[in-house]
């Protein structure tokens, strides 16, 4: 039997790495994006020490950068023809405005526009499989979560829960677009809220209040990695999810609606302008 490609980003830590570990079986051929080559050769040792036959391959690219998306996927392209499932992984909070060489707010590159163009410029690949999954790792999106058009790179009064939100629903909002403009092919695309999980997301890039809040959230709230990645692991497997898409999912194995910003047509065509300009 052929084996499934997999591209996690993300792999290096918290969902990502339990998802990673989950995925690594003789069935499935393993692709593992990691920023710090140090944490990806740890990884890809640790996976092989626990499971001797997985088939493990480490990719390496800032996915805050834009050039650095182009060049994985480049590479990726050189080897294979073909992508079962691309697990958009790839997540941070920052209580601090960082911008990226190439001028954009740093979670706004990777929480979005990171999951934006892996999944627009591996679409050929994704076709070429026999039933292609593109999985968001997403968030809970409450009703306050929207999008500031006039200021989407974050420039001014920059907040942190702010930028983050912004993120996810957009990512959300792209998760439908591009569910829709895929309807009639053999290519799904949904997100997932993962829940709160026990991570160092937010915990060293946070401070003061929003801090306090994560640590409490770790410590009280927030559920394992692998409790979560059974959630990612369900959108990448479940033989019932094949025609399944444009949905976002939270722990049950039934999609559910996302806020009303989300779903605006309007709202929605503005992101797609807005997310063109800042991909050039």
């Amino acid at each position: 039997m052929e084996r499934r490609i997999i591209l996690i980003t993300g792999a290096t830590s918290g969902v990502g790495k339990a998802t990673a570990f989950e995925l690594a079986k003789p069935e499935n051929r393993l692709l593992l994006v990691a920023r710090n080559k140090k944490k990806g050769e740890e990884l890809k040792n640790e996976i092989s020490s626990r499971q001797p036959k997985a088939d493990v391959e480490l990719l390496f690219a800032d996915l805050s950068l834009q050039k650095d998306i182009k060049n994985l996927v480049a590479d990726f392209k050189v080897k294979y023809d073909k992508l079962d499932a691309l697990i958009n992984c790839a997540g941070l909070v920052s209580s601090e405005r960082i911008e990226t060489k190439e001028g954009i707010e740093q979670t706004l590159a990777v929480n979005y526009l990171s999951h934006y163009l892996l999944s627009h410029l591996l679409i050929d690949e994704l076709k070429n499989a026999d039933q292609g999954r593109i999985i968001n790792v997403a968030s809970l999106i409450p009703p306050i979560a929207k999008i500031n058009f006039n200021d989407i790179n974050s420039k001014k009064n920059y907040n942190g829960v702010n930028a983050y939100l912004q993120s996810k629903v957009a990512d959300v909002m792209f998760t439908y677009d591009l569910a829709e403009q895929l309807k009639n092919t053999n290519v799904t695309v949904n997100a997932v809220h993962p829940g709160i999980v026990k991570t160092n997301l937010g915990v060293e890039t946070s401070k003061g209040a929003l801090q306090g809040f994560v640590r409490f959230c770790m410590s009280f709230i927030a559920i394992t990695p692998e409790k979560s990645a059974e959630r990612v692991l369900f959108l990448a497997n479940s033989k019932s999810l094949s025609k399944t898409t444009g949905k976002y999912f939270k722990s049950g194995l039934n999609p559910v609606r996302t806020n009303s910003f989300s779903y605006n047509l309007d709202y929605r065509v503005k992101l797609s302008e807005l997310t063109l300009q800042l991909i050039g």
